[in-house]
């Protein structure tokens, strides 16, 4: 597959996820507010959520020699971009939760990360 086809993949999987986090249908049905441990779950969620974008990242930039540090800021500027969004929808989230938000952004991309050193990424 083409890097171009490869991007395409990874913007489609990263707007897609950008939506979904700044849904409050997503957010209620993700992780129910009435579940004593839904801020874990919606965590966790989010974790994996950055890993995914973070391993489409790493498919369309496979070869290059700074990639986890490229996904682990890249995720954590993501991240960053869904708290501003989510400050814009009406998040009632503190700033010290926005903060926590993006540290997942980044631990997503670190995990990505060694996830994608351990698989055979190439250039295409």
């Amino acid at each position: 597959m083409t890097r171009s086809l490869r991007f395409a993949v990874f913007l489609t999987l990263a707007i897609a996820l950008y939506v979904a986090a700044l849904s409050n249908a997503v957010y209620i049905f993700a992780s129910p507010p009435d579940l004593d441990w839904h801020t874990l779950l919606r965590k966790t969620e989010s974790v994996v959520a950055f890993i995914i974008v973070g391993l489409s990242a790493a498919w369309w930039l496979a070869g290059r020699r700074n990639l986890p540090l490229i996904l682990i800021i890249g995720m954590a500027a993501y991240s960053a971009s869904i708290e501003i969004g989510q400050s814009f929808t009406g998040s009632p989230e503190s700033w010290r939760l926005h903060i926590f938000d993006i540290a997942c952004g980044a631990l997503g991309g670190y995990i990505a990360a060694l996830i994608a050193q351990a698989l055979p990424l190439r250039e295409g």
